[in-house]
């Protein structure tokens, strides 16, 4: 006896075939088949026909003595059923509520011969889950001359794609290409940890995730991969402590401010765009394209849900996870497979030994001595957030909201007055850090910076001692300057520029650079030259914003 299992649509009715092999004559079935009630249903107070089909005789019994259990039941010795190989008989159930439900046999479950004696029959079990519409993917990244560690692409396969890493670059690992997933606070080390894919430990796509690379040919892939079917609760991506590679496995582009509201979340989704520098993003882009991105999870969620869109192939097919009770990270949810290495790198070029892992202890910004291949070193941006703290804990993410319509966050509030300095090298801008002030709020307001890795310059506003580290920071009105760390390559000068000060007024900025006591007054000359020293390059300042 066996039971075929089925794929579903949510809403749809479905008919579950129960079928016999290797029977000789049949005089007498019995089953007991139970399903998951918030799963699959029948017809409430429905008679045999609207319980089963197709059964070999009419006069079949069925009925659900109770929600997720159906008894079936035949008796006539005097004219048994030949047993042909076949389907005996269907299940109807009238609606598929949506996620997973066994169709499974009980232990009372018999069929006799005419002589009433039972066979000594196997029983095999079935299920329902939802159907995946499969999803055509050709998709293409192109790697200019893997000279600059800016070169570097966070890349998202969509659907439940199962594809290593290695699957979809050529050369070899290390010298023709190189894969990185991130940790989180898995590490051990602060909230962001770089993890090299490496042998032993591969890097394998799944739904909603995503990994960093670097290659001498192209990244690509072009092939069919399942969808991620739509549930009845909310399509989820897992998520860990700390900052999260994440992508959109649905084929659907989702705006961000509805994600936002979907799991009462205020963190900034960021786009690594062309040139290397991190961008804010208001869409979370299907990985259709193979658009990655970086979130910051200060809530300790368990899983970012989407917003439900009822069109098909959506979410993933298993559940949202509940939140952790604990705060440790699985490195796994980063990577999709066995967690990468998770030393830190001493350099982020494709070298000869690269393959081997990565040494231990962690990396301060770029190298003198980088490997090359065919004379094409990658250099080492700034270095991750190795020093900064845990973030506290919120509150229960929000009850999801009844329709998507209704997902819409609320409005940036405006501060009294922001501007934003832009680090420019060699006419190319290369990082920026908006600050401000607001006289309406008590604590400040902040968007976390995510990593460096891969930015040859970076601008941050600092909490204190250093960490976190802001990409944002709206002050009240009473706090004092804002602390700023500038990195960059060691002996260089890099410009920052200042704009938006038209809306300070009369208030006039001025920029200190704390090992020198060199000053700039921005509002007479809105940009300044800041040369960066040897060896560490990277220079704290102070801005002040005198009231006029």
């Amino acid at each position: 006896m066996s039971i075929e299992s089925q794929e579903a649509t949510v809403g749809d009715p479905v008919d579950v075939p129960v079928a016999i092999s290797g029977f000789g004559e049949i005089g007498s079935v019995f089953f007991v088949i139970t399903y998951d009630p918030e799963v699959l249903s029948f017809p409430e107070g429905e008679g045999v026909d609207e319980l089963i089909s197709d059964p070999p005789r009419s006069d079949f019994e069925a009925n659900v003595p109770e929600p997720g259990e159906i008894r079936i039941s035949w008796l006539d010795a005097s004219s048994p059923l030949p047993g042909e190989d076949g389907v005996l008989l269907k299940l109807t159930f009238s609606t598929y509520e949506g996620g997973e439900s066994s169709i499974a046999f009980g232990m009372e479950s018999e069929m006799g011969g005419p002589q009433a004696s039972a066979y000594g029959a196997s029983y095999q079990d079935g299920e329902v889950k939802n159907a995946t519409t499969p999803i055509d993917v050709s998709v293409r990244r192109q790697f200019e001359d893997a000279a600059d560690s800016s070169d570097y692409e966070l890349v998202a396969l969509p659907g439940q794609p199962g594809v290593a890493l290695d699957e979809t670059v050529t050369g070899e690992r290390g010298t023709g290409w190189r894969g990185f997933g991130e940790g989180g606070a898995s590490g051990g080390s602060g909230e962001a940890n770089l993890q090299e894919c490496v042998p032993g430990a591969p890097c394998t796509f799944q739904s909603g995730n995503g990994f960093w690379v670097i290659s001498q040919s192209d990244w690509s892939f072009q092939g069919t991969v399942p969808g991620v079917p739509a549930e009845s609760d909310l399509p989820s991506i897992p998520l860990q402590d700390g900052w999260n590679i994440v992508s959109n496995p649905l084929q659907q582009d989702l705006s961000w401010a509805s994600v936002q509201s979907e799991n009462g979340l205020n963190e900034t989704l960021w786009r690594w765009a062309d040139g290397g520098e991190w961008e804010k993003a208001s869409t979370l882009s299907s990985s259709v394209g193979g658009e990655a991105y970086y979130l910051f999870n200060g809530a300790g969620l368990d899983s970012l849900d989407l917003p439900l869109i009822r069109t098909g192939s959506l979410g993933p097919s298993s559940a949202p996870a509940k939140r952790r009770v604990s705060s440790a990270a699985s490195s796994s949810a980063a990577s999709g497979s066995a967690a990468p290495s998770s030393a830190a790198p001493s350099s982020m070029g494709l070298s000869s030994v690269a393959s081997s892992g990565m040494q231990d202890g962690s990396y301060s910004g770029p190298r003198d001595h980088l490997s090359q291949i065919q004379r094409k070193p990658v250099s080492l941006g700034a270095a991750p957030n190795a020093d900064a703290t845990a973030s506290e804990r919120a509150a229960l993410k929000t009850k999801a909201l009844e329709t998507e319509a209704s997902e819409t966050k609320a409005p940036e509030k405006v501060a009294e007055w922001t501007l934003e300095i832009h680090a420019e090298v060699g006419g190319k801008r290369a990082a920026s850090v908006t600050l401000g002030k607001d006289p309406s709020i008590e604590k400040q307001e902040t968007y976390r910076a995510p990593p460096g890795y891969f930015s040859e310059t970076t601008l941050h506003a600092t909490g204190e001692g250093g960490s976190p580290k802001f990409a944002r920071q709206i002050l009240p009105a009473g706090a004092g300057s804002f602390s700023l760390l500038l990195k960059g390559r060691p002996d260089s000068d890099v410009r920052l520029v200042a704009t938006g000060l038209s809306g300070l007024g009369a208030r006039r900025p001025v920029l200190v650079e704390e090992k020198t006591g060199e000053t700039h007054d921005l509002k007479a000359k809105p940009s300044a030259v800041v040369s960066l020293p040897e060896g560490e390059g990277e220079a704290p300042l102070l801005l002040h914003v005198r009231e006029k």
